[in-house]
């Protein structure tokens, strides 16, 4: 079992003169584990969301406050995460991530409390977060230099087709009912995501292999990794600073408050998207294919604004993400028929496609490699507070105004508000001792 989980066992090296760089392998089976948890949790538990008022009758605020504290979870797994991440490498902390979230989804089937509630979702929350965006990243910036963005984006990439394939759940959620789903949900997730974990790897080095799949003879591939690290960090060279060092720049501060506005939007919509397209008069498979057209979308930001921060000025790319969110969530506001979801999914879906890689990307490239995995998490435990606001805010202004219309225009002026920051947001050009 501890060869299983080790990732240094000579055994295990693959040949440098493999054709297809291992660390494409990475990216593909962690789309895989990706699309996965969207299905069956990341957006699949808004489909669990009103039967389970029906069953209980509890507010929409009451359920709200368990995704809103999932957020605080998930500030306080991020630098914890980031730490076993950069000291124990991908696979363990995926196999324990895919244990702890199949077993919160088990456990759902048997709430019978909102006490229950709460526990059962920051469970399932905890393992889920575990198998995904961060980890994810993690291995990518390991595996990739030149190509950075473009894996980040591919990488990203699960979660297109999850919207689509929410049909499942909306299935076995309508056939035999919230409870025996959540049950098989989590079964599934044991015997898909645990076996997929043994493609990982920590770093190419220890497998005699460079980032990209370059050779040490190849100074083309050095010259293009150094023109790409200045054109990817406009404003200056790279460095590759310590937790303490990145800690005190503006930029990662900056960065954080940006992070934070379009986090607000994304968390809101995350627990509230279907459940608002239901209030305005759609049924459930029409909200459903709501969600599932954005995700598609967010094909267009997750494959472009990883390929954008490879060539352009990345404060201008985030600006652009940016001003697609806000825009979209007026669009979002003003919803009376059933075409005009394809305007707000065409803008929201590029723009949180666009951040799903661009966060990792613009870390990675301001911050350097040596400390990614704990910087990353530090910056996703600051702009967690905004990320538990929303989905709260949310679910109040419908409990207060039978209308969701309040928070999203809230949550429009904030994201247009983040904009000036991110312009402002440069690359640190030296480090302060």
């Amino acid at each position: 079992m501890l060869n299983m989980l080790s990732e240094t066992n000579p055994a295990q090296k693959e040949s440098p003169g493999s054709k297809i760089f291992y660390g494409w392998y990475i990216v593909g089976t962690s789309m895989a584990i990706h699309l996965w948890m969207c299905i069956v949790w990341v957006y699949g538990i808004q489909v669990f969301f009103n039967p389970i008022i029906s069953t209980f009758g509890w507010s929409r605020t009451a359920i709200s406050g368990a995704f809103s504290l999932q957020r605080l979870e998930g500030s306080v797994e991020a630098p914890i995460l980031g730490f076993l991440l950069d000291k124990y490498g991908p696979r363990r902390v995926i196999i324990g991530g895919a244990f702890i979230g199949g077993l919160g989804m088990i456990s759902l089937s048997f709430i019978q409390s909102i006490w229950m509630f709460y526990i059962c979702v920051l469970l399932a929350a905890t393992g889920t977060g575990a198998c995904i965006g961060q980890t994810r990243n993690w291995m990518i910036v390991q595996w990739f230099r030149r190509l950075r963005g473009r894996a980040l984006g591919i990488g990203a990439c699960g979660a297109v087709f999850s919207g689509p394939l929410l049909v499942f759940t909306l299935f076995i959620v309508e056939n035999i009912g919230w409870r025996n789903a959540f049950v098989v949900t989590g079964l599934l997730t044991w015997l898909l995501v645990i076996p997929l974990t043994m493609v990982f790897r920590s770093k190419p080095e220890d497998y005699g292999q460079l980032p990209d799949g370059d050779t040490p003879n190849n100074n083309n591939s050095n010259d293009q990794r150094t023109n790409t690290s200045k054109v990817s960090n406009a404003d200056g060279p790279q460095l590759s600073l310590t937790v303490s060092q990145a800690l005190r720049t503006r930029s990662f501060w900056a960065l954080t408050v940006v992070f934070g506005a379009s986090t607000m939007g994304t968390s809101a919509l995350g627990v509230h998207q279907i459940p608002y397209f239901e209030s305005i008069g759609f049924n459930a498979a029409q909200a459903v294919s709501a969600l599932g057209f954005y995700t598609i979308f967010s094909a267009l930001g997750r494959l472009g604004a990883g390929w954008a921060m490879d060539f352009f000025n990345m404060r201008m790319v985030m600006v652009g993400l940016l001003t697609l969110q806000a825009t979209s969530f007026l669009i979002l506001a003003n919803i009376t028929e059933y075409w005009q979801i394809i305007p707000f999914a065409l803008l929201y879906g590029v723009s949180f496609g666009g951040f799903n890689p661009g966060r990792g990307a613009v870390l990675s490239a301001f911050f350097g490699p040596r400390s990614f995995g704990t910087i990353q998490g530090l910056n996703h435990t600051v702009t967690v507070i905004a990320g538990m606001a929303g989905p709260l805010l949310m679910g109040l202004a419908f409990d207060l105004t039978e209308s969701y219309s309040v928070a999203i225009y809230f949550i429009t002026i904030l994201t247009f508000a983040a904009i000036p920051i991110a312009i402002s947001a440069h690359p640190p050009k030296t480090i302060d001792n």
